[in-house]
């Protein structure tokens, strides 16, 4: 069975510190969509949060903080929200590993084996 390198979209919501003017949208979406794989990027300053969607064979939502907080919008570091973060990094690392495994046909034995 061959590998798909179809894209594989999901959106997610990142709660940010620092965004307190509609300006301050627009740089993050500026600087988000600059990078490969972003599809949409929805600011909303009002309730400092970016929702995002993004190809994750392309990018990764520890690549979006890091660029967040380069730029001085760094991550909400409550500890609800870093929990959170911490789940969808283990669960995207999950779904990467996935992605990439190819399973085996049923009359041969996987490599390895």
């Amino acid at each position: 069975m061959a590998k798909t390198h179809e894209p594989h979209p999901v959106t997610r919501t990142l709660k940010v510190t620092e965004m307190v003017c509609r300006e301050c949208g627009e740089i993050i979406t500026d600087a988000i969509l600059a990078m490969t794989g972003i599809q949409d990027v929805q600011p909303d300053w009002r309730k400092n949060k970016v929702t995002l969607t993004y190809d994750l064979r392309t990018v990764r939502i520890q690549e979006v903080e890091k660029l967040l907080t380069e730029i001085g919008y760094p991550p909400d570091p409550g500890f609800f929200h870093r929990k959170k973060r911490d789940w969808i990094h283990f669960t995207e690392k999950n779904e990467v590993d996935n992605l990439r495994h190819v399973a085996h046909c049923c009359s041969k034995p996987p490599v390895g084996a």
